[in-house]
């Protein structure tokens, strides 16, 4: 299995390759929500209706080009077995805080020896404004109760929540 970390450039290749039909249908959904809003603003309902839900099918196909995409971007930086280290370069925030949801129930019911969990959040240079998935997971983090610390900036250690079975 290919253990090495993709560069910035590759990372930025895999998520344009993968983002890019979600990206066009994005597009087209704003087209139809401007042509919805036209037309209700002319005063033609039935025309406006029927924009809205072109928009609203748009809608739907660009969060499964999305989910399809996330999925291929995280196999393509999780690119190793280690349970422990959870890359969440290349996704958007929801679909971030599911990865980390969904291996920190996969560690937490392994029933392997406890240690941090180390999560790569990036810093945030490819977000518009403020870093995005940081301040997402942090706040489930919070929200959730979990032990956790900045190992450096970008990363994150968690102390998954072992139960013990009886």
């Amino acid at each position: 299995m290919d253990t090495r970390k993709l560069s910035e450039c590759e990372l930025d290749d895999v998520y344009k390759f993968h983002r890019k039909d979600a990206q066009k249908m994005i597009r087209t959904v704003s087209q139809y929500s401007r042509a919805a809003n036209d037309a209700y603003r002319r005063g033609d309902c039935v025309s406006g209706h029927h924009y809205s839900l072109m928009a609203q099918e748009a809608q739907f196909v660009a969060n499964c080009l999305n989910a399809r995409a996330a999925t291929e971007i995280f196999k393509s930086v999780n690119r190793t077995d280690d349970l422990w280290r959870l890359d969440l370069h290349g996704l958007h925030a929801n679909e971030a805080i599911r990865a980390l949801q969904c291996r920190l129930q996969q560690i937490e019911l392994s029933g392997q020896r406890p240690k941090p969990l180390e999560v790569i959040t990036g810093r945030g240079k490819h977000s518009r404004g403020a870093p995005v998935i940081p301040a997402a997971v942090t706040n489930y983090l919070k929200e959730c109760r979990y032990r956790f610390y900045e190992l450096r900036s970008g990363a994150i250690a968690v102390r998954p929540k072992f139960v013990e079975l009886k």
